[in-house]
């Protein structure tokens, strides 16, 4: 079953993910976590629902200032190849390990075009393993589509 929390951007999907796993105890996963500079988005940090640990994800373009492999690019912000790396052995080691559900935040445009969590929500899909995503509500219909999800559940924030 994928579990699809849904909402317009800034609703509280992310939150309402880590809720859902702090209720249960069951599984584990990714969210994102946003970093603001004064009035401006800087950045996202992957943080492991496990145990805490966090990775920086997703640089401002006008942020960026290390040497970092960008992955892909949407608008101003730069996703890290690293993290992305880091997230895909992890939920591949999470599936070896029949850990259920599995937690991604998020499925979103990118994903859509084959880049940053597509191959690891892919084998996520192929595994049927239970897994809770956000997905933003416009997006919805085509995540559906591309992935061939058969058993959603939708939950709107």
């Amino acid at each position: 079953m994928v579990n699809i929390i849904t909402g317009k951007i800034n609703s509280g999907k992310s939150t309402t993910i880590t809720n859902i796993y702090q209720k249960t105890k069951k599984g584990d996963g990714f969210i994102s976590v946003k970093r603001m500079h004064y009035d401006k988005v800087h950045g996202y940090e992957i943080m492991k629902l496990s145990d805490k640990s966090i990775k920086l994800l997703v640089v401002r373009d006008e942020f960026l200032t290390n040497d970092y492999q960008i992955a892909c690019q949407i608008g101003p912000y730069l996703f890290l190849q690293d993290a992305l790396d880091y997230v895909e052995k992890e939920i591949k080691q999470m599936i070896k390990n029949k850990i259920s559900p599995i937690y991604l935040d998020e499925i979103g445009q990118l994903e859509l075009y084959d880049q940053c969590f597509h191959n690891i929500f892919l084998e996520v899909i192929k595994a049927n393993i239970d897994c809770y995503i956000t997905v933003r509500e416009d997006l919805i219909p085509k995540v559906i589509k591309k992935y061939q999800i058969q058993e959603v559940n939708i939950i709107t924030v």
